[in-house]
């Protein structure tokens, strides 16, 4: 019998960690299980998703214990297979993405029950086909899947449930598997999981020649010894591979393609949980396994996601479709999640491991925020075309009369994303943008002029971001309806309106309690870089001596001293490495200025006299849906600007001339290629069509010639042999 980490005696607190994760992998089973056999459609998905839904809360417990500091859960399962037990251990690193599955499982399993109750089919229902009683299964699998990906300890178990994750996640995406363009976008995803998997053997096998040993302490003890060519080429290899899965440039022509085709609680599952996963993999190679490389290792990472992230940040501004228009805004953040790679590789070779930790935390911080919000814009991007049944910007309008908290909601999550103060997208991205800003603390011209030069662009990648989601916002839920769709709009159900609340709620937890959250983190930073920074991170203002922080404990040093697990509430208030002042200084002076101008509008309200009349609107009685701004009006200014990107092309068409009594009218059009499809794609695919016909005279459908075929190789094995 192997070694399963059941309970601990006695039962303790540090056992709860353990029997949470051990029990979620039962839940997920037993729910698909009873997804298969429970009579009723209706009743056999939501029975799995509750059981989904339940999974998902342990998995946040498990994860919290372990950040917290309790022993991860081990397990020593025996294997028929030559490659050695099958080892699991949830450390801190995995303990991280445990938490964001755990915190995008539930909402989604909720979200799901009323988007797949009409009829059996969610938004579209022209176009469904899939069967509820399959995606519950899978749903309950794949989470099994994911939750084995980030507790893996050797390499085998973690291609095993990497494989899985990746068909049960076509299957899953698959939903409406009757529409052929659909599936054929979702193909793409599976193959491009499969081309990943690939890479990512290969290195584990170089890993496996140098150890003996399949198992991750193993490698990460016989890395070091390995020549730096070799590690270097191992480097490559998860970059091109992780980073394809991630949905880096040139390879994001994924994501674009199946988020928009896959159902919306699904969308969610691969923007927030699934991409996560391929920078999990980039973190526990590069960090853990290989061992701290040389300078350019960082550097490139930096150099790849900041152009990730401004090409993101580009082409989801110009977007027409909601769900695509998402799509590229997750392009654009796993480039800002691979530059924060990059610079903690930058510095922990430069041997600056404090700068190092910070920008790791900055990092996993922001692995935490991307999934709460992108997750919850998905669910409501779900939302609106459940309501409507569809997610073309300009058919949409007025929504936000038509569904209050769907728009509530999904303007919180456009501000997150946009790193406004008070939610979590702030934080992270205001941590990783001052750790780039530290590049005057290296010795290394090249990593000053890379860092300096990256540390800029990401902030003007963020300016862009805060146009493209005003624009997000604006187009579908402000104005006046567009079309019939939007106009008459149902509510959506109190399952949907629970999961986008949970996520709404998240957001704005993890943007005013940072410190709960880096006491976590730094957890999973110490044995990566050898250093604990949250003193430095966090100010020690819970003790006695609070030293140079002594004027900040009465905002809350005192009053929540022993009721927070954390040494403050004040991130990064050390003059020696700000540069651009404290995150928590600046909402503490934004809430303020809050309340003086609601304090100054009451006053002026006393002194003066109020009087009510209608609106004037420039002598029209009455406005219609076509004088509302467009969201093609609204990003043409930044489309022009950055044309040497984009190649567009612009046509208008006069179909009828303006006469003195009657209006005229002009059609526009723009066209807005993909990435790289002119200059990649299409001679790639001239190139394999190419060599296609040239090799299709091999399977020629004679029989003769395949007898041939196996008489050769036969011939063959007996030479062989024989040597």
């Amino acid at each position: 019998m192997g070694n399963w980490g059941f309970l601990p005696s006695p039962f303790t607190a540090d056992a709860v960690s353990a029997v949470a994760f051990w029990l979620l992998l039962i839940l997920s089973g037993v729910g698909a299980v009873l997804a298969a056999v429970l009579p009723g459609r209706r009743m056999s998905y939501t029975v799995s998703a509750l059981c989904a839904t339940a999974a998902g809360a342990l998995a946040i417990v498990s994860a919290i214990g372990v950040l917290a500091g309790s022993p991860g859960p081990e397990a020593s399962w025996p294997s028929a297979l030559p490659f050695g037990p099958l080892l699991v251990h949830l450390d801190p690193l995995g303990a991280v993405f445990l938490l964001v599955i755990g915190l995008i499982y539930v909402p989604v399993a909720i979200f799901s029950i009323g988007y797949f109750a009409r009829d059996g089919h969610g938004g579209n229902s022209a176009s469904s086909s899939g069967s509820p009683r399959a995606y519950g299964a899978l749903l309950c699998l794949l989470l099994a899947s994911l939750v084995l990906i980030v507790s893996a300890a050797d390499a085998v178990l973690f291609v095993v449930a990497w494989e899985a994750m990746a068909f049960l996640s076509f299957l899953i995406a698959a939903y409406y598997y009757t529409d052929l363009e659909r599936t054929r976008s979702v193909y793409v995803m599976l193959a491009v999981s499969e081309g990943a998997s690939a890479l990512f053997i290969v290195a584990f096998l170089f890993l496996f020649g140098a150890s003996g040993t399949f198992a991750f302490a193993g490698m990460r003890a016989a890395a070091p010894g390995m020549a730096i060519g070799e590690r270097s080429i191992l480097f490559l290899l998860v970059l091109i591979g992780f980073g394809a899965k991630a949905g880096i440039m040139p390879f994001q022509f994924w994501q674009t393609r199946t988020y928009p085709a896959a159902p919306g609680p699904v969308a969610a599952l691969l923007s927030a949980i699934i991409m996560k996963l391929a920078i999990y993999g980039l973190f526990r190679f590069d960090l853990d396994l290989l061992g701290i490389g040389p300078v350019w290792w960082g550097l490139s990472l930096l150099l790849i996601g900041v152009g990730t992230a401004f090409g993101g940040v580009l082409y989801c501004l110009v977007q027409q479709n909601l769900k695509r228009l998402l799509a590229y805004s997750s392009v654009e953040h796993a480039g800002i999640l691979l530059a924060g790679l990059g610079a903690t590789l930058t510095f922990a070779s430069l041997h600056l491991p404090v700068l190092a930790a910070i920008a790791g935390m900055a990092t996993l911080y922001h692995v935490l925020n991307h999934a709460t919000f992108k997750g919850l814009l998905f669910l409501g991007a779900g939302a609106v075309e459940h309501a409507t049944g569809t997610v073309a910007l300009e058919r949409l309008g007025g929504l936000a009369r038509r569904l209050p908290f769907v728009s509530a909601t999904f303007l919180i999550g456009a501000l997150a994303i946009s790193a406004v103060p008070p939610f979590n997208g702030y934080i992270s991205e205001w941590m990783l943008l001052e750790s780039l800003l530290q590049s005057f603390a290296t010795s290394d011209v090249l990593a000053k002029v890379v860092l300096t030069a990256c540390g800029a662009l990401l902030a003007l990648v963020a300016g862009i971001g805060v146009t493209a989601f005003v624009r997000a916002v604006g187009v579908p839920f402000l104005g006046l309806p567009r079309s019939p769709q939007a106009e008459q709009a149902r509510p959506v159900g109190w399952t949907l309106r629970l999961g986008l609340g949970w996520l709404a709620g998240l957001c704005l937890f993890l943007g005013i309690a940072p410190p709960l959250v880096l006491a976590g983190l730094d957890r999973v930073t110490t044995p990566l870089v050898g250093v604990s920074v949250f003193d430095r991170v966090v100010p020690p203002l819970y003790t006695g001596h609070p030293g140079a922080y002594a004027p900040l404990v009465g905002l809350g040093g005192k009053l929540f001293a022993g009721l927070i697990p954390g040494n403050g509430l004040i991130v990064i208030a050390a003059p020696a490495f700000t540069t651009i002042d404290s995150p928590s200084y600046l909402l503490l002076f934004e809430v303020g200025l809050l309340l003086l101008l609601w304090a100054a509008r009451r006053l002026v309200r006393r002194l003066g006299v109020v009087r009510v009349g209608p609106v004037w609107a420039g002598g029209i009685p009455r406005f219609t849906p076509r004088m509302a701004y467009t969201g093609l009006a609204y990003s043409n200014p930044l489309r022009l600007m950055f044309n040497v990107v984009y190649h567009s092309r612009a046509e208008t068409e006069l179909t009828k001339p303006a006469s003195r009594h009657q209006q005229g009218q002009i059609i526009y059009r723009q066209s807005v290629p993909e990435p790289f499809e002119r200059s990649l794609y299409r001679p790639l695919r001239w190139l394999a069509d190419q060599l296609a016909m040239r090799i299709k005279i091999i399977q020629s459908g004679s029989i003769n010639q395949y007898l041939t075929y196996i008489f050769g190789i036969v011939l063959l094995i007996l030479l062989l042999r024989a040597l």
